[in-house]
């Protein structure tokens, strides 16, 4: 059984409307056992790890497409993407080797959390047009909102352009630049400190990890060691946040 936290988390999930053509919201579908949230609890442990309060949020764009999560039949294709993805493949090379943060205290999690239909290649074009529908950002920031109340994060990292902007649109005035879903915006602000409720939180973005697109970010942190280097300072920045 996943811990309490993330079964309520799970319940705000079930209740909001996502009720659109081409999206297929998980209520109802099985959970993998280790992977990113919704698809499964978001603990790197699975079900026997624990929520970590002022840990990390890591936040992708979303889970992908409905068959590349779910047989014909309705089982699941896998029961742990940690092994397997590309995703966490590139984050134990700029996570685990490099910084010190550790995945156990880390909460993985999507902006848009749904499946979508048609193919995984499509996501890109579709993440430029859901912060266009008012209803459903509106559903989308209000899970995140519930998942800032439950995990408390001093350091928030956003994998990849899509998952930028959609903090953008969270914080307007802090991330502004970050709407612009691009690189460059996130070479224009690559650490920002928020608030969330009286609460400060270290932001910051780098280059989705299932691809090598960090060569395109600016000196000083151009590639894979630029990028290491600035999760690290990030963290650091974060653990001197005092409440």
């Amino acid at each position: 059984m996943p811990p309490k936290e993330i079964d309520e988390l799970r319940e705000v999930l079930d209740n909001l409307n996502f009720a659109r053509e081409g999206i297929v919201p998980f209520k109802g579908l099985p959970v993998m056992e280790r992977a990113f949230f919704p698809g499964g609890n978001g603990l790197f442990k699975g079900n026997s790890g624990r929520v970590t309060t002022r840990g990390v949020l890591i936040i992708g764009s979303n889970f992908g497409c409905n068959s590349d999560f779910l047989r014909e039949n309705g089982t699941l294709m896998r029961l742990d993407e940690t092994r397997t993805s590309n995703t966490w493949k590139g984050l134990y090379r700029i996570l685990t080797l490099k910084t010190s943060i550790d995945l156990d205290e880390c909460f993985f999690t999507n902006s848009w959390p749904f499946l979508h239909k048609g193919k995984s290649n499509e996501t890109k074009g579709l993440t430029k047009d859901w912060p266009a529908d008012h209803d459903l950002m509106m559903n989308c920031m209000q899970l995140f909102e519930a998942t800032l109340n439950l995990i408390k994060p001093r350091l928030i990292v956003a994998l990849g352009p899509p998952a930028s902007a959609f903090l953008g649109c969270f914080w307007p005035l802090e991330l502004a630049i970050w709407r612009d879903n691009s690189i460059s915006a996130m070479d224009s602000r690559p650490i920002h400190m928020v608030n969330f409720n009286g609460t400060r939180i270290i932001c910051t973005a780098v280059t989705h990890p299932s691809h090598s697109n960090s060569w395109r970010r600016r000196p000083p942190y151009g590639g894979t060691e630029g990028e290491i280097s600035l999760l690290s300072e990030a963290a650091f920045k974060a653990t001197q946040i005092h409440h």
